[in-house]
């Protein structure tokens, strides 16, 4: 199986250059963050970098128009990553009409418990929007399974206990973990939070099914040229391929 690289960037002024540039670099699918101003999930790189878009003026229908404008001209799927109040304050049925009309593949939404989130489906299915699910390291053996079962798209497993970009190691038991929710999902398991270099590519592609890369990636499009973000990106996507895998390492599905 491929290996998939899932790189993060917010949805600020410049997003849709972002997104061509790793579109264009290994990218199987790209997680597009919506601004908000009390992102839980986040840490201190990504959240700065949703303030500073707010102080752009980017918005949700920012974000959408500009998809829509650009949606030919991207290969790879795409997603959001959101929180259940922004969803719920431009009304549920309305943002799902609006991001099925970009194309968003989608959703990520970690502050939506998981009963919430086999309802809240049922609004995305008739529009064919995938709902990720997340898996914590804390997470009881029956909850991941349960997780696991109804997953679609693929999981996201949080690789430590903390918010993205957190410096701390992987958690002990994730190679297990990760193990374990294979043997109940039906779908690619892929490990996210804390993961910067090819290092951790390697280390995790050894057992899982890929890697969602977020605070590293937003740190280098602020500060790096796209010469030197190109050869990251391309750098990553090189570390996840397997011996078996050709020469055709940026095919996608």
């Amino acid at each position: 199986m491929r290996k998939l690289f899932i790189p993060y960037v917010m949805g600020n002024k410049d997003f849709i250059d972002s997104v061509k540039l790793m579109d264009e670099n290994g990218a199987d699918y790209i997680e597009i963050g919506l601004p908000f101003s009390d992102p839980v999930a986040d840490g201190p790189t990504i959240m700065a970098a949703g303030q500073e878009a707010i102080k752009q003026g980017m918005s949700v229908n920012k974000i959408i128009d500009q998809l829509i404008e650009h949606k030919d001209e991207i290969n790879t799927p795409y997603l959001f990553m959101t929180y259940y109040n922004l969803v719920d304050a431009y009304g549920v049925d309305a943002f799902i009409e609006r991001i099925a009309e970009a194309n968003v593949y989608g959703l990520i939404i970690p502050d939506l418990p998981f009963e919430l989130g086999q309802r809240f489906k049922k609004h995305l299915q008739p529009k064919n929007i995938k709902l990720i699910s997340l898996i914590a390291m804390t997470s009881s053996d029956e909850r991941i399974k349960q997780i696991a079962e109804h997953a679609e798209g693929f999981i996201y497993t949080v690789t430590m206990n903390a918010t993205t970009g957190d410096g701390r190691g992987f958690h002990e038991s994730l190679k297990d973990k990760i193990k374990f929710i294979q043997q109940h999902a039906s779908v690619p398991v892929v490990c996210g939070f804390g993961i910067r270099t090819e290092e951790h590519a390697q280390e995790i592609k050894s057992f899982s099914d890929g890697i969602v890369i977020g605070s590293e990636i937003v740190k280098r499009l602020k500060n790096d040229s796209i010469e030197q973000n190109q050869a990251y990106l391309q750098s990553i996507r090189k570390a996840l391929i397997e011996e078996k895998e050709t020469h055709f390492m940026y095919n996608r599905h």
